[in-house]
């Protein structure tokens, strides 16, 4: 729908009664305020004021202030392992921010010395290549939301939730 977010995270997520998932923008501003371990102050000319949920983002976001669906499908791919890991912890959990923009740094240089998420205990391995994919430091090498929906669907062919599920 070509509609950016900026702030996808398992946070932004509204589960409704049969587990239609809903994504929200409305609670940012309250996010930051009940999530506050998950946002930064980026400091440096240009750099907008808000704090910033760096562990979500592209590192052309958090770099260069860039926005797009190609950022939000990189942010998708680590709302999709927040959900595979329970919500149990955060995105780079083990980093500080510092340690979090320097691993940033890293992917921006292209250098090879960057990190990704770990594959969450019990993730199909494609799936976590898709997470991957949405990974790639180059946005046209990522998929878009019409292909991550294919993919999904095609996964999950003839899945449907019991009641007792609710």
């Amino acid at each position: 729908m070509n509609v950016v977010h900026r702030d996808l995270a398992a946070r932004s997520c509204l589960v409704g009664p049969q587990l239609e998932i809903k994504i929200c923008t409305l609670g940012t501003v309250i996010n930051r305020i009940a999530y506050p371990a998950d946002y930064c102050h980026l400091e440096g000319a240009g750099r907008q004021s808000q704090p910033m949920p760096i562990r979500w983002m592209a590192w052309e976001s958090v770099l260069m202030g860039k926005f797009t669906s190609k950022s939000d499908v990189w942010a998708f791919a680590v709302t999709l392992w927040e959900i595979l890991t329970f919500a149990r912890e955060q995105p780079f959990e083990n980093l500080s921010d510092e340690k979090v923009i320097e691993n940033i740094g890293h992917m921006y240089q292209d250098n090879k010395k960057h990190m990704v998420l770990p594959i969450p205990v019990g993730c199909p391995r494609e799936i976590f290549d898709l997470m991957c994919e949405c990974w790639q430091r180059n946005e046209n090498s990522r998929p878009n939301f019409r292909e991550i929906h294919l993919f999904l669907q095609r996964k999950n062919l003839g899945y449907r939730p019991s009641a007792s599920s609710f």
